[in-house]
């Protein structure tokens, strides 16, 4: 009898092994797939189990898709500078040229495609240079940047604050830029400025007639009589930024 019950006792497990006492093998409980578990389960059951377990997938898988889709969006309608415009104190009432599409067939007749280049147009900023309060910092700071970061190609606004930003060295003397021809033409028109720092005589602009210029008035920028018109002395595509002031001045 002694012999039988150790017998018995060594028989649990008959033959010698390498694995544990509790491995799976010896589970009489099979492994469950998630088929089989969702099958078992009731409708509270499913309910917690799908928010536990599939919403969290589901919801990183929607995450994923939609960072997916921004930069495919971003990368394929990104947008280079080809040319810069500020159009300070523009107090036209009735604005044609209200954005950069306006123009995309100038873009075009110079070789640029405007669906991957655009034209940076800036007109909604006012300085008022001869209010006797303060003069909007903040506008006067905004201006100063895009003239610092080469974000300024041409440059328009009334005569007194184009003299003032002239005379800041923030623009181009057109006798470097312009054919003689084009100078001649307006010569009773160009608006000469000292630097202040060095006191060196720059041609600084071109005074044009809002309602006589053709350019100026199909835009509807502008309703005061006059406004000066020149290049940024920081421009980012001077070859370009002549062929927009000479499309101006014809």
């Amino acid at each position: 009898m002694g012999n039988e019950d150790n017998r018995e006792q060594k028989n649990v497990h008959p033959y010698e092994t390498v694995l544990e006492e509790n491995a799976s093998i010896y589970s009489t409980e099979e492994a469950k797939t998630e088929k089989q578990k969702w099958a078992s389960m009731n409708k509270q059951q499913r309910k917690e189990y799908f928010l536990s377990y599939y919403a969290l997938k589901l919801l990183a898988l929607i995450a994923g898709i939609i960072i997916v889709i921004f930069l495919i969006v971003h990368f394929a309608t990104k947008q280079d500078m080809a040319l810069g415009i500020l159009a300070v104190n523009a107090d036209g009432s009735n604005v044609v040229a209200e954005g950069p599409e306006y123009f995309n067939d100038f873009l075009e007749e110079n070789g640029i495609d405007p669906k991957k280049n655009t034209v940076n147009l800036n007109r909604t900023m006012y300085i008022d240079t001869t209010s006797e309060e303060n003069i909007d910092q903040t506008n006067l700071e905004t201006i100063q940047t895009l003239f610092v970061t080469n974000s300024v190609d041409v440059f328009l606004a009334d005569e007194g604050f184009y003299t003032a930003m002239a005379g800041g060295d923030y623009i181009a003397d057109l006798r470097d830029y312009l054919p003689q021809d084009v100078l001649d033409k307006y010569q009773d028109d160009i608006v000469y400025v000292e630097s202040y720092e060095t006191g060196k005589e720059i041609a600084a602009g071109i005074r044009l007639n809002t309602s006589e210029n053709a350019w100026i008035a199909a835009t509807g920028w502008y309703d005061m009589d006059e406004v000066v018109v020149g290049l940024s002395d920081g421009m980012r595509a001077p070859e370009l930024a002549v062929k927009f002031l000479l499309e101006i001045l014809q």
